[in-house]
């Protein structure tokens, strides 16, 4: 008796499925992304607004949102989606080419967590940021109002409360109060 063996799913075959297939990928596997919430809606649409703000004045590159997808190693491919992305303006032909996903890694990947988010699932998601080269990773907690911002070389900086994000290699000169990000939303019961 014989098994049949699926073959990894490569980008260009999750690409071949049309915009509306809602996945990642992870070394092959199809990883589901299901609709956000309303509270991950808002918090992503402000930091969107606040990066994209700076980036903007100091031409720095692109700013994305919609969970644009990023080839971050191929065979297996692993595709990442992170809810916000920026690649410097030096590197957007090279993330750019092919007119697909974007080829390698952003240089800052953002993801706001949502209620049914695991939490060995979105460590291994900024690791293989990471490893792909991303300069920082932001994992925002809008339940306690707080990010965790994870570089190059394994360090880990907490931000809460009223902190200021600051001193990020990825945006130079960037600076805001943590606040900002979380601006609008309701206060936590």
């Amino acid at each position: 008796m014989s098994q049949t063996v699926a073959r990894p799913v490569r980008a260009e075959d999750l690409a071949a499925m049309g915009e509306d297939a809602a996945f990642e990928l992870d070394e092959g596997a199809l990883v589901p992304l299901p609709p956000a919430g309303f509270l991950h809606g808002e918090v992503v649409s402000n930091v969107h607004d606040v990066i994209k703000r700076h980036v903007r004045r100091h031409r720095l590159g692109t700013v994305l949102a919609a969970e644009t997808g990023f080839v971050l190693q191929r065979g297996p491919d692993t595709l990442r989606a992170p809810d916000v992305a920026f690649v410097a303006r030096d590197r957007l032909e090279q993330v750019r080419r092919g007119g697909g996903f974007g080829e390698g890694a952003p240089d800052l990947a953002v993801e706001v967590i949502s209620p049914d988010d695991r939490a060995a699932d979105v460590e291994r998601k900024a690791l293989q940021y990471l490893a792909a080269g991303v300069r920082a990773v932001w994992i925002l907690f809008p339940a306690t109002r707080s990010v965790s911002v994870r570089r190059a070389g394994g360090d880990v900086l907490v931000l809460h409360g009223e902190d200021t994000v600051l001193d990020e290699p990825a945006l130079p000169g960037f600076r805001c109060r943590l606040k900002e990000l979380f601006d609008g939303l309701e206060e936590p019961d």
